[in-house]
């Protein structure tokens, strides 16, 4: 599919996937030449090495989806700024039906802010990120820079420096040959790709709007304060509920909303946004400093009116839908359903969108080709900052100052001592667009 940017590459060195295409390479022999060809393990049991940064749920999800798509996957580093995520992410592991090719001895086990680089200096030829999305633009380009294929779960940044920083990685991965394959795994599933196709060939004819409401009760447990705990450590374990580390959950999960509606507009990207939103029911500052719904507006060059609204409150109903209206009809991407002038039903289920996206990472890797989505899983996430900083400020933000902006939320370091003071909440109209 045109989703994945999977392109074909020859002339790659050992950290990358093939010097052979795949025409040269068919039935058995293939997957035993290309491993010989990235130069992974060793040229007799062809394994490729994979190191985890980011310990959490997701992180963990992740290894098992990876250890599943291919039997000669092994995990052999973690790193988390967090010992006791290591240790329960293994536990989890060892639960699996993969635990076998988890191979982490306590000295591949790499803990602190600096745990991703160790990693790196480790034998890896592939790591998965699953930090907070705060970290992603500075492990990605350090991951490139090393030499190493990546998958990056979404979102990839939570402002507007930091989308820039993955858009110069994703390029320098390009002009390495590394693989690059995003979490946004609805491009992977069977259905929707069918579905996405559909409108591409005309489906609804014309596009003349979109809508997405995604209503929740909420995710993310808190974890309440300890006296030992600094600032630092108490944001670092309520991650969801800060701006700076998760980007809000406009950014942290409405993502997969926003980049569905921009592969159907075939990856072209709005002008501006207007937006609302605020805190109604999270209002206790153990919630940190993000808000509870927000709606937003965003405006295309060729009139199409984006519609988008997501909400995290409890004892509400929970309405989930994305919708693209035409001239021809109207497409129901969650149930994969065209209805008017090209009627259409697709798949009654759906697949697991999570493990396809690895399978198809390491059918790339055995057929000699390099998939690189950095591009649109940087301006899908560019589309969920803008929205949240049009809600944030209540101006009007067009896309280019979204992009340029220099409001940097890091911290003034990483450390654990740094002083960290409740951040305020946002206020529309007063807080300002930098």
């Amino acid at each position: 599919m045109a989703s994945t940017a999977s392109t074909k590459r020859s002339g790659i060195n050992r950290r990358s996937f093939l010097e052979k295409s795949a025409a040269t390479a068919v039935g058995a022999s293939l997957t035993l030449e290309a491993s010989a060809a990235f130069g992974v393990h060793t040229s007799t049991d062809h394994t490729i090495r994979i190191g985890l940064v980011g310990c959490g749920g997701r992180g963990s999800g992740a290894a098992v989806n990876a250890l599943r798509a291919d039997p000669q996957t092994r995990l052999v580093a973690m790193a988390d700024v967090f010992a006791d995520r290591i240790e329960g992410s293994l536990n989890n592991l060892k639960k699996t039906n993969v635990a076998q090719r988890v191979d982490v001895p306590p000295e591949r086990r790499f803990v602190g802010f600096n745990a991703y680089a160790e990693l790196l200096q480790a034998d890896v030829d592939l790591v998965l990120l699953a930090t907070p999305p705060h970290f992603r633009p500075q492990h990605l380009r350090a991951c490139v820079d090393a030499g190493k294929h990546v998958f990056a779960e979404k979102p990839v940044a939570v402002d507007g420096p930091g989308v820039r920083r993955v858009l110069e990685a994703t390029e320098a991965a390009r002009s390495k040959n590394l693989m690059l394959v995003s979490g946004l795994c609805w491009r992977y599933e069977t259905g929707m790709q069918q579905m996405v196709d559909r409108i591409h060939q005309g489906g609804v004819g014309r596009i003349v709007s979109l809508e997405s409401v995604r209503y929740h009760p909420g995710v993310g447990k808190l974890a309440k304060r300890r006296p030992e705990w600094t600032d630092m450590e108490y944001q670092l374990r309520n991650w969801y509920y800060f701006t700076w580390l998760s980007g809000d959950f406009v950014v942290e999960q409405f993502v997969h909303e926003l980049d569905k509606q921009a592969w159907v507009m075939g990856n072209t990207y709005p002008t501006r946004c207007t937006a609302t939103g605020g805190r109604q029911t999270r209002i206790e500052p153990w919630y940190g400093n993000i808000y509870d719904h927000f709606a937003g507006v965003f405006e295309y060059d060729n009139g199409v009116r984006y519609y988008a609204t997501t909400r995290h409150q409890q004892g509400c109903s929970n309405p989930f839908h994305d919708l693209v209206l035409g001239t021809d009809g109207q497409a129901n991407l969650m149930k994969y359903r065209i209805e008017g002038k090209h009627a259409w039903r697709g798949p009654r289920s759906r697949t697991n969108m999570h493990q396809l996206e690895h399978d198809r990472m390491f059918e790339a890797f055995r057929r000699g080709e390099v998939i690189n989505n950095g591009t649109y899983m940087a301006y899908s996430t560019l589309m969920g900052i803008l929205l949240r900083q049009s809600a944030y400020t209540g101006q009007t933000i067009t896309w280019q100052q979204m992009l340029n902006s220099t409001e940097d939320l890091s911290p003034p370091r990483y450390a654990w001592d740094v002083p960290l003071p409740d951040p305020p909440v946002p206020m529309p109209g007063t807080t300002p667009f930098v």
